[in-house]
């Protein structure tokens, strides 16, 4: 059985919603069958630069955007680039990933300031 990311789950939702196969959406961003297929089982990571192409083939060709692709890609590939981020947002990613025990309410209130914050409150 094959296990997907989150990230696949998502792509493939969208592919599935647009009636586009795996293979006409790797011909699409020329690449093959076996290439995507890797990306959305998180065989492969998944570069930004293919978040970047992938998110686009899906909101302009198949007019089937999806939120937090980038959040979503971070998370299979299991790490978070800081490139271009203050030392102080380095420092508070760095911070934030080290906590390991969350209770419920917590994480809510986390959640519910990076909602807040994405949309700039």
């Amino acid at each position: 059985m094959t296990t997907t990311t989150d990230f696949g789950k998502v792509v493939r939702m969208a592919r599935i919603q647009a009636s586009v196969k795996l293979s006409d959406m790797a011909t699409a961003l020329e690449v093959s069958p076996a290439f995507l297929s890797s990306l959305e089982t998180g065989r492969k990571r998944v570069s930004e630069e293919w978040v970047g192409k992938i998110a686009s083939y899906l909101r302009q060709d198949l007019g089937q955007p999806v939120p937090d692709l980038e959040t979503k890609a971070a998370v299979s590939n299991g790490s978070v680039n800081l490139e271009g981020l203050s030392p102080q947002h380095q420092m508070l990613v760095a911070g934030f990933a080290r906590m390991r025990n969350f209770d419920e309410e917590i994480e809510m209130k986390f959640r519910e300031l990076l909602e807040a914050a994405s949309r700039g409150e």
